[in-house]
């Protein structure tokens, strides 16, 4: 693995814990004003950068009085104004479509702030050394733009988490590290040479768009999901055809969902077996949906790593996206 890692991807993904109690010390020092006008929050990123928009719809649902919209994009949305906080969330501060919003920001008169590990994008922002990432790359940071994001809109009033919910949180995922590796293993050798379709619902929401993320570009394995309980309505009759569709579903369980939601995942489960599909199940530990969120984060780090590592191929290589992005530079 050595020979297949030579970034260390394997060891940025092991420092997931360090990532998330350095940037939550990092937001907690900010000095920020609270804006007590706004009345929505578009948050710009791409790729890595975006997950923590993702993250706080699916885990904050319930605690977020305003909408947060997450802006894959060069234009912000037309409802963006005076009213509208824009968090610009660039790992390297450099990313062509962030910067395009921060311009459109600024003309359409949005308050901004900015969560970077390159770059500095703003004035008002938390801009923080990425000394727990020694792979460089910015995927690899997911716990800086995940509990950052969740920082910064705890720091500006928007959410309300104590140093104790995230110690504890952050403290069941250290103690839980050999566990999740040994997961991750086991099942990346069941997912190898499928295509894996990741399930999950409620507050593991935005892992599962992570996890489809890391699966694409970590281990260059062609993946997507779908949530609960949205996909019973549709995705269940799309499993017939093709027959060759090489298909596995991995299923993101948790015994706090919902009572509902629960039986939902049963029936599922159920229904995909019945159609010849193979499944498999990772049960997110944890005493809080924080701490389940975390324990998910760090699976889907290292079973897309260790899938990496079956194809023996280097995990931080990104060839495909260097070339567009090369090419894309040539016409600008």
């Amino acid at each position: 693995m050595n020979n297949l890692d030579p970034k260390d991807v394997e060891g940025s993904t092991g420092m997931l814990v360090s990532q998330c109690r350095q940037i939550w010390e990092d937001s907690k020092a900010l000095a920020v004003e609270r804006y007590l006008s706004i009345q929505n929050i578009v948050l710009c990123g791409m790729g890595g950068s975006a997950y923590g928009g993702y993250v706080v719809n699916a885990l904050f649902k319930n605690e977020l009085k305003i909408p947060l919209y997450s802006n894959n994009d060069y234009d912000l949305p037309g409802f963006a104004d005076e009213n509208t906080l824009v968090i610009l969330s660039s790992y390297s501060g450099t990313t062509e479509e962030v910067l395009s919003c921060s311009e459109a920001a600024k003309k359409q008169g949005c308050k901004i702030f900015s969560i970077s590990g390159g770059k500095k994008l703003t004035d008002a922002g938390l801009n923080f050394e990425p000394k727990f990432n020694p792979s460089g790359q910015p995927r690899l940071g997911t716990g800086y733009m995940v509990l950052g994001v969740i920082g910064i809109l705890n720091k500006l009033g928007f959410l309300e988490l104590t140093d104790s919910e995230v110690e504890t949180a952050v403290k069941e995922l250290e103690e839980n590290q050999e566990n999740i590796k040994m997961q991750a293993k086991e099942l990346s050798s069941k997912i190898k040479e499928s295509i894996p379709l990741v399930f999950a619902a409620q507050h593991l929401g935005g892992n599962a768009h992570i996890l489809r993320n890391q699966f694409n570009e970590t281990a260059k394995n062609f993946s997507a999901f779908s949530l609960l309980s949205e996909l019973n309505h549709h995705l269940l009759e799309g499993l017939k055809n093709p027959e060759d569709k090489k298909l596995i579903v991995l299923f993101l369980s948790s015994q706090l969902y919902s009572e509902r939601m629960i039986k939902r995942f049963e029936l599922t489960k159920d229904v995909v077996s019945k159609q010849g599909i193979p499944y498999l199940e990772y049960k997110a530990s944890g005493s809080n949906k924080l701490s389940q969120m975390l324990n998910a984060l760090s699976f889907g780090g290292y079973l897309s790593l260790y899938l990496a590592f079956l194809y023996k191929i280097d995990p931080s290589l990104i060839p495909w996206v260097d070339y567009f992005k090369n090419e894309l530079q040539k016409s600008s």
